[in-house]
């Protein structure tokens, strides 16, 4: 009988091995698993029932209550029902007549499994070994109950009993434990693998850490998406890839190989640190890199790289280091909070205004300041900067001294990332000097440097300002021309200098006549104009009180001169035309405050004249000159001459095209007649397609000819022409159509023109210059000379006026204007040309100056077509 139990308790351990190994196999098939445990336990119990032991004929002792017994405990319903149905089969199949009694012990012992299970689950008891024991026992008590039911003697059913007890209980124990080792090991190897797959779902998807691991000899086995973002390689691109091909810059590659030999044959990590890496694109990559040695059990060993990338700290430290070099720059530079307290300024401010950064901070913006700007001027700012969040302009600033001085300031917010306002930074250019050179410019440019008078330019600014307001006010005014008998005679015989006295004097005297509103200028030698406006509307009342300042100022200027050491009498003639509205153009009114000085001046000096109605014949000539000239462009009787323009050793460099109107009947027509009227009446416009139509086909004509295909066409361009809105689309149309080369076209526009919407100026002239037309400011110094405007014009060359060349050896003003506008021409980077040089002391005396191109009398008059390329050709053989 031992034998036979010995036999049943190898079979439940088998089985108990058989269980631990293949439950291993249904991890991710439960109810498979299941079925497969009942399986296996019942046929186990079928192998240890064919051969039993039977102490009666019919009646068999066996394992088979320990095997369902711990199976209901450790399967559950499921495999306690497949192992059922199968021990049941095998007996069916045997046809065995003890069926019934065979399934019921079975039956029990899978019942009490099933409650010792359900006790287990609601923790009420353990699975310790007191506990199985008991288990055990019960079993073994159930299968001596039934056996006590069938026929067997009592001394038989003793000995099998104590046999059961003493075998089976801890034969249960011991199957048990096996299990329950087994499923130990099975729970810890599924914790781990779910570990290890948490892990890896953890590194594959987490963004900011790029994780790559590498076998021994540096073969890429892992790539997470953080490493293809950082690197650009694809997983699919990296594994199976060396680690050195990939990401190591060559000259760090064979570092790298002794490192990871080292790691290997050691254990001992790589240290961590910051290294610079390759992209994909052969990009450095700079990161921060750490290092793992990695042995999983039955694994080859492998090293894990953790790197996070650092461009953005990179980027960030050298925005830094920019934003510090910038704060610490020439300009003065401060930072404010919202409230517009100062937090910060740099060196540049403190040397600037004078505060030390302690005396600086906790201020606000008022500290900049001064009593020359008004409140309302800064509460406009707060405006702006609560509005837009910058602000832009010129301010005047206080020192801690005390110094009132001009800055030009930027104002800028910055931002949070909520939209708040975080800071304001703030900008300080002193512009003291850039003020000064305006000024200068300007006092150069719109007054008599002897008088200090307003010149002729300012004079016409004002005139036109006092006719439109005359026209706007239904008002009247005048305009006195006046000339100083006799003042060449004091220059021939006393000199220039005892006639710049009285010109001092005399313009003394005139400002001394008029009132604040009115103007007095000095246009040049001994000639003034005096504009009287906001005078009656009735035309003889203003009459009467024009003469009565005119007499005023007649006697004035007729009162003794003192000039040294002795008195001189000088004596003036006035002429006086009036306005009303802007019945007349100012070339108009001009000439007939000149025709009545003149007329003043016949009548014998010291006298006033106003404008005689005779003189309309003047006008009435000016208008058959305009039919004439309306005939001229219809019938195109005008020509092109040409004006060499010649370096410093008198080569052609260029020409300018020249306007000439051959009349049948008047003869040559000089611009100066023809020009002004074409602008007043708009026949400019056709006039000035002709003249560009003409020039671009010289242009053609010249670059088949060796020694003039280099040459430069200046042609003039009149305001109203360049006004019209398709000016630029008519210059490249005429370009194209005659095929002339637009790096030979040179357009010269006068200061004027600008004045007026700069920024549709400004965006021609870019339209213009980007298709390689050259543009030249003519008559610079004659308009309204600003730096403001002229630094931001798309110019290549400035020309400097014939009225400054022609007196710039004999009038300081003159010499002075010349001198500023080759310095600025040069500071701006702009070519510069001289016209009107007709003495080569003139052009001794502009070469001095820093300008090396001319053009004047001095080297030609303007040319035919055909005499201006024998010019050039005689110029070049020279």
């Amino acid at each position: 009988m031992v034998v036979y139990l010995a036999q049943d308790v190898a079979w439940m351990l088998v089985l108990g091995v058989m269980q631990c190994l293949h439950v291993r196999l249904w991890h991710d098939q439960l109810r498979a698993g299941q079925v497969a445990t009942g399986l296996l336990f019942g046929v186990v119990c079928v192998l240890g029932m064919t051969e039993p032991y039977l102490p009666l004929p019919g009646i068999a002792v066996d394992g088979g209550s320990v095997v369902m017994g711990i199976l209901g405990l450790f399967g559950g319903v499921l495999p306690s029902v497949v192992a059922l149905a199968v021990v049941g089969s095998y007996h069916v199949w045997l046809g065995s007549p003890h069926i019934v009694p065979v399934l019921a012990v079975l039956l029990g012992s899978v019942g009490l499994g099933l409650l010792y299970r359900f006790a287990v689950t609601r923790g009420r008891v353990r699975t310790d070994v007191p506990s199985l024991l008991v288990f055990g026992l019960v079993l073994q008590l159930c299968r001596i109950g039934f056996l006590a039911l069938s026929p067997i003697a009592g001394h038989e059913l003793l000995s099998i009993s104590a046999a059961l007890i003493l075998v089976f209980t801890p034969a249960t124990l011991l199957l048990a434990m096996v299990l329950q080792e087994g499923q130990r090991r099975d729970a810890l190897d599924m914790a781990l693998r779910e570990s290890e797959s948490r892990f890896r779902t953890l590194i594959k998807d987490i963004p900011g850490v790029s994780v790559q691991a590498y076998a021994p000899d540096g073969t890429t086995r892992y790539w997470n998406k953080a490493s293809e973002r950082l690197y650009g390689f694809t997983a699919e691109e990296a594994i199976g890839r060396n680690l050195r091909d990939l990401i190591i810059p060559s000259p760090m590659r064979e570092g790298v190989r002794q490192a990871m030999e080292h790691m290997f044959a050691t254990r001992e990590a790589i240290p961590a640190g910051e290294l610079v890496l390759q992209h994909k694109d052969g990009s450095r990559v700079p990161v921060f890199s750490s290092h793992a040695f990695v042995q999983a059990p039955g694994r080859p060993p492998e090293m894990f790289c953790v790197d996070i990338d650092l461009s953005a700290r990179y980027r960030a430290e050298a925005e830094l280091s920019i934003a510090a070099t910038a704060f610490e720059a020439q300009e003065g530079v401060l930072v404010t909070d919202p409230e517009q307290r100062i937090l910060r300024v740099n060196r540049a401010f403190t040397q600037s205004l004078g505060y030390s950064d302690a005396e600086a901070l906790g201020k606000t913006l008022s500290l900049l300041k001064s009593e020359r700007d008004t409140d309302v001027y800064f509460s406009a700012i707060q405006r702006a900067l609560r509005r837009t969040g910058k602000w832009a302009g010129e301010i005047w600033s206080r020192r801690k001294n005390g110094e009132v001085f001009p800055q030009w300031v930027n104002i800028n917010a910055v931002y949070d990332v909520a939209g708040e306002v975080s800071y304001f930074v703030a900008t300080l250019s002193d512009i003291t000097l850039r003020k000064a050179a305006e000024d200068q410019i300007r006092q150069l440019a719109f007054f008599d440097p002897l008088t200090e008078l307003p010149n002729r330019r300012l004079l016409m600014d004002r005139l036109q300002r006092a006719l439109t307001s005359s026209e706007r006010n239904k008002r009247t005014g005048a305009l006195l021309f006046i000339d100083l008998d006799n003042f060449k005679t004091l220059n021939d015989t006393r000199g220039h200098d005892q006639g710049d006295q009285l010109l001092r004097q005399a313009a003394k005297r005139l400002s001394g006549c008029i009132r604040d509103c009115d103007t007095v200028a000095r246009l040049g030698g001994d000639e003034f104009l005096v504009v009287l406006e906001n005078l009656d509307g009735n035309l003889a009342v203003a009459a009467a009180d024009v003469r009565a300042v005119g007499e005023k100022i007649v006697a004035a200027l007729n009162q003794p001169y003192e000039l040294g050491d002795f008195d001189f009498n000088s004596t003036a003639s006035v002429g006086v035309a009036l306005y009303s509205g802007l019945s007349l153009s100012m070339d108009e009114l001009l000439k007939q405050a000149d025709l009545a000085m003149y007329q003043a001046k016949a009548a014998g000096r010291n006298g006033l004249r106003f404008f005689d109605p005779a003189m309309q014949a003047v006008v009435n000539a000016r208008a058959a000159l305009e039919a004439d000239l309306r005939l001229a462009i219809a019938q195109q009787h005008f020509e092109l001459h040409y004006q060499p323009q010649v370096d410093e050793e008198g080569r052609v460099i260029g020409a300018e095209a020249l306007l000439r109107w051959p009349h049948p009947v008047r003869g040559m027509v000089s611009p100066a007649s023809f020009i002004p009227l074409a602008e007043d009446t708009g026949h400019i416009l056709p006039l000035g397609h002709w003249v560009l139509e003409t020039a671009c086909k010289q242009l053609v004509v010249w670059a088949q000819q060796p020694q003039l295909e280099g040459l430069m066409l200046a042609v003039n361009v009149s305001a109203r022409q360049f006004r019209e809105a398709n000016f630029v689309d008519g210059v490249l149309a005429l370009l194209a159509a005659t095929g002339a080369n637009p790096q030979r076209l040179k357009l010269e526009l006068t200061e004027s023109m600008l004045i007026d919407n700069l920024e549709e100026m400004v965006g021609k002239m870019t339209a213009l210059q980007a298709r390689g037309i050259g543009l030249s400011l003519d008559d610079f110094g004659t308009g309204y000379s600003s730096l403001s405007y002229l630094k931001r014009l798309p110019l290549d060359q400035l020309k400097i006026d014939q009225s400054f060349v022609r007196d710039v050896l004999t009038d300081p003003s003159d010499a002075a204007i010349a001198r500023t506008v080759v310095a600025l021409a040069h500071n701006l980077g702009l070519g510069v040309m001289a016209e009107g040089v007709e003495t080569l002391e003139q052009k001794e005396f502009l070469a001095q100056c820093g300008c090396h191109a001319y053009q004047g009398f001095l080297f030609s008059r303007a040319l035919p077509a055909a005499q201006f390329a024998e010019f050039v050709q005689n110029s070049a053989a020279k």
